[in-house]
């Protein structure tokens, strides 16, 4: 199969879980192609915090309630930034997507960006990765980033049928401190458990892949079933046997 793996990566991180991801695809006989997402400008990790800042103390009021969380991803407004111009502005030709950057706020601005600029998306299965900078906690860093990008792909009529994220340990605010602190607390583990080459991260990767390569198979065996199938409306033809058949249903 040919795949396309589109990543923004900030810092080399999540560019770092693409070729992991590239490593585990590719012996398994698939071609692969790059895109990789450039911001137009480069800013300080300030300014584009700053641009996310306003909608910060919904973010955290998130985290303590889930019927908050719920509202805040409804009613969040994805901010999004220039990009340069794409090898593949349109992936139609290609058999499964994979789609990865960094979560920020939600999705990355430049991610947000590819996602409204690329053509041919309709009707595709995508594999979505991404990295944070904590430990994997489920509503603040996976939530967060997997069910807004998953209704994004929906409007556009694609399917997130895999879905990756993993621990960069890493963050430009210097706020790691604190993430090492909740990863011991809530998880009872370091945080580079949760980072590329760590157990949890190669089940991770395999995962992944196997998710996303058994949907294009699952997708191919329903297109030949379809294909297979009598047309709408067409009649069986007639024998001698179905002929005695439908005779003795029609005297009946």
């Amino acid at each position: 199969m040919r795949i396309l793996i589109s990543c923004f990566s900030r810092t080399g991180s999540t560019e770092r879980l693409a070729q992991s991801i590239a490593a585990e695809l590719q012996p398994r006989g698939h071609t692969l192609e790059w895109e990789v997402i450039k911001p137009a400008v480069y800013y300080s990790w300030f300014h584009e915090v700053s641009r996310d800042f306003p909608r910060y103390p919904s973010i955290f009021t998130s985290l303590a309630s889930t019927s908050w969380r719920r509202h805040h991803m409804e009613t969040y407004y994805q901010v999004e930034e220039d990009i340069q111009p794409l090898r593949f502005p349109d992936v139609s030709g290609f058999d499964l997507i994979c789609i990865g950057g960094p979560k920020w706020a939600q999705i990355s601005y430049p991610m947000a960006r590819y996602l409204q600029t690329v053509r041919g998306i309709r009707g595709k299965r995508v594999g979505s990765f991404f990295t944070f900078g904590g430990p994997p906690m489920p509503a603040f860093e996976i939530e967060l980033y997997e069910k807004p990008i998953a209704r994004l792909l929906g409007r556009m009529g694609a399917e997130v049928v895999a879905s990756l994220g993993l621990s960069s340990a890493y963050h430009e605010a210097s706020v790691m401190p604190v993430f090492r602190l909740v990863s011991r607390l809530r998880f009872g583990r370091p945080i580079k458990d949760f980072t590329i080459g760590s157990e949890y991260a190669n089940s991770g990767i395999q995962k992944f892949c196997n998710d996303l390569l058994e949907a294009r198979s699952a997708k191919a065996d329903l297109s030949r079933a379809l294909q297979s199938a009598p047309a709408s409306g067409q009649t069986e033809p007639i024998t001698p046997n179905n002929k005695q058949e439908k005779s003795h249903a029609e005297i009946l």
